[in-house]
């Protein structure tokens, strides 16, 4: 299985959680996940059982920081999914993290093993309407669109293992 493509949708809340969804596309020419899929049962389970704890492992060896305590990803769920032909299947997870708003600045830091991507892949942040994205430092091109800040990082890209985001919570109500 080849991967092709990733894409994460972090949504903040100001009830102090962070929902994200992180999508993996693979290109899988002996058509395995479809296989698995038909057939589903307890080798499906116990499949998405493994990819969910390998990937609870990859969170578990990164540093996040938020307003300067250290919060804990915990991965809920693992989905396959097929997009259209047998050898395009996904993997969906989706994730939260607690952490504690605070009226004004927030700050989001991530710490990991430096790397270089293999494959092309986009984050999109969604914040409340109140919220505004003042600084994002990290890979790849972004824009920073009032509750919304999307970045895009191609293949090849040098990521350095740490990207931080500042949001300011000022014109919101009590976090």
């Amino acid at each position: 299985m080849i991967p092709v493509y990733g894409q994460g949708f972090f949504h903040i809340s100001l009830e102090g959680i962070i929902w994200y969804t992180i999508i993996f596309d693979y290109y899988d020419e002996e058509k395995t996940y479809y296989k698995l899929l038909k057939k589903g049962g307890s080798k499906l389970e116990e499949e998405l059982s493994i990819l969910r704890a390998n990937m609870q492992k990859l969170m578990n060896e990164e540093k996040i920081v938020i307003n300067g305590a250290q919060v804990e990803p915990i991965v809920e769920k693992a989905f396959i999914e097929i997009r259209g032909e047998p050898v395009r299947p996904s993997v969906i997870f989706l994730t939260r993290m607690n952490f504690k708003p605070v009226k004004g600045k927030n700050v989001y830091e991530d710490f990991y093993e430096p790397t270089k991507a293999e494959y092309d892949y986009s984050v999109t942040w969604i914040a409340p309407p109140c919220v505004e994205f003042v600084e994002y430092d990290g890979p790849g091109k972004f824009t920073l669109e009032g509750n919304i800040l999307k970045l895009h990082v191609r293949a090849g890209t040098k990521i350095d293992g740490y990207e931080s985001i500042i949001f300011d919570t000022s014109t919101c109500g009590t976090p």
